[in-house]
């Protein structure tokens, strides 16, 4: 997985990734950044898997979850959890739900390669 760590004038200190893991780097830019509560919680379910990763670690931000198991790691923004009755009002306005920004997934071992660039960059 490749990365970017950049300083914006604005935002401060962000990370940059791919489209495909796009929410990934919201994660990082939106949800970690600034929360240091989160940030524990996020590691601590990072290194406390289980060794042949059949236990699931879930780690609920603001806007969106982590899953962590059998080594993977998924990225899931809380739109992606419509309630189907909250759908039918929309039914006929044909819109149609981009959920390829909603869900992303990447290896265990990458995201802890860019999670100690990324604590040693901020």
């Amino acid at each position: 997985m490749e990365y970017q760590l950049y300083s914006d004038p604005l935002w401060g200190k962000r990370v940059k990734l791919s489209d495909e893991h796009r929410l990934v780097a919201r994660w990082f830019n939106d949800e970690l950044q600034g929360n240091d509560v989160l940030l524990e919680r996020f590691q601590q379910a990072l290194h406390q898997g289980s060794p042949d990763g059949s236990q699931e670690q879930v780690v609920n931000g603001k806007e969106m979850r982590v899953v962590i198991a059998h080594g993977e790691v998924l990225f899931e923004s809380h739109g992606l959890h419509h309630d189907e009755q909250d759908l039918e009002a929309y039914a006929t306005d044909e819109l149609v739900l981009d959920e390829s920004e909603l869900v992303a997934a990447c290896g265990v071992e990458d995201l802890i390669a860019l999670m100690q660039a990324w604590l040693a960059f901020r």
